[in-house]
């Protein structure tokens, strides 16, 4: 038997949703160095290595309370459950918060993640405001 793969390609397709990148801008707010960092922590996982990655600022005098470790993260959308459950016991770890700023097409939402955050929560949050940047673009709420 053989098998064909058929790739098209379209700037509005939502059937190929869950493959659609999505980027996150994960801020954590820490008062002192965490006892691992948290981009070491998502490394841990081999399929975040590639999508992950310090923003690189480099540079200090970010807002008070939060540290320079800024990272960009650009993932499929099937990937967000694995992303926001590493984050969730990052924080539960740390007993700090992140700040993520989910961006997908024209639409972006913030989420605090933080001990009393369940991370299946912060998915159907993420999840609804994709759809709506997919479905909604340009329509008013």
């Amino acid at each position: 038997m053989k098998e064909s793969h058929h790739v098209t390609q379209t700037s509005t397709g939502t059937s190929a949703g869950a493959r659609q990148p999505v980027r996150l801008v994960l801020t954590p707010r820490a008062a002192r160095p965490p006892r691992v960092p948290l981009l070491t922590w998502i490394h841990q996982r081999p399929e975040f290595r590639a999508g992950v990655r310090d923003a690189g600022g480099g540079r200090s005098g970010g807002r008070p309370g939060f540290s320079d470790a800024v990272i960009i993260a650009v993932v499929a959308q099937a990937l967000l459950p694995g992303l926001f459950h590493l984050l969730q016991s990052w924080v539960d770890q740390q007993r700090t918060e992140v700040s993520v700023r989910v961006q997908a097409g024209e639409s972006e939402v913030e989420i605090q993640v933080n001990g009393r955050t369940d991370a299946t929560k912060l998915i159907d949050q993420a999840t609804r405001a994709l759809r709506q940047a997919a479905g909604e673009v340009g329509a008013a709420e």
